[in-house]
């Protein structure tokens, strides 16, 4: 397991650029073979364009956005989706991650990002480097490690982001901020490297991305994550439906 900071003190840094407006991304256990994987990402951008919440995804770009608790504890007081991380290739062996706590109120800080990498990559071989920050916290640390990093009621992840929990709101990934790392691998490293579900570990499901958020009206905590598969084809199909009942009324 590799463990680094690329910068203990704050992370003040004014500059971002918003990613570009993505759907979602969701492919199958970490353990099945890239020939089984299935893919949704199509299906979920089709989704967002019908609720007319974004375009079309670009196929060098993932996103997952936050929007559901699944380990049992308290979901965040705001609406969903409450965090939201974006992959976008960079060049080759290289890609760019950007976080953000958008969607947090109040006191709520996360304190644990987790996320998978393709099984034909060791997670050791990556380099998390130049942190571009908005807000005022602590920079974080980075954690690499197959199947290392365990999220309460989920299964195991390769990659934990771990935020400060104490000195308060300055020291806190909380509402309103962001931060974006240049990821730097083997060659073959891309944003579709990031989109495979966490190895079995728990009773809640498999998911490509976890958050633990701390402080949930006042001292309550719970794990997000994005739908699970069954919920959003469930939404997708309703969304069609909902368009085309529109279209025969018009």
């Amino acid at each position: 397991m590799r463990i680094f900071a690329s910068d203990r003190g704050q992370c003040v840094h004014p500059f971002y650029e918003e990613g570009r407006r993505t759907g979602l991304g969701l492919s199958e256990d970490r353990g099945k073979s890239p020939g089984r994987s299935v893919r949704i990402g199509s299906a979920l951008a089709a989704l967002a364009l019908l609720l007319c919440l974004c375009g079309a995804a670009p196929a060098d770009t993932i996103a997952f956005y936050a929007s559901q608790e699944f380990s049992g504890g308290a979901s965040p007081v705001g609406p969903a989706p409450w965090l939201g991380i974006i992959f976008q290739d960079a060049g080759p062996g290289t890609v760019t991650m950007t976080m953000t706590a958008r969607g947090l109120t109040g006191s709520e800080f996360v304190s644990g990002l987790y996320f998978n990498l393709a099984p034909s990559i060791a997670p050791e071989a990556l380099t998390l480097a130049n942190p571009t920050c908005v807000g005022a916290f602590a920079t974080p640390t980075v954690s690499l490690g197959s199947n290392a990093f365990k999220a309460d009621g989920d299964g195991y992840f390769d990659v934990l982001v771990g935020f400060a929990t104490s000195g308060g709101e300055a020291n806190r990934f909380t509402a309103g901020d962001s931060i974006s790392y240049t990821i730097t691998g083997p060659a073959n490293l891309s944003a579709a490297s990031f989109d495979y579900l966490s190895e079995h570990g728990g009773g809640a499901g498999q998911y490509p991305v976890a958050w633990h958020v701390q402080a949930i009206s006042g001292g309550l905590s719970g794990w997000v994550s994005v739908p699970e598969p069954a919920t959003l084809a469930m939404l997708l199909a309703g969304a069609a439906g909902l368009a085309w009942r529109r279209s025969v009324k018009s």
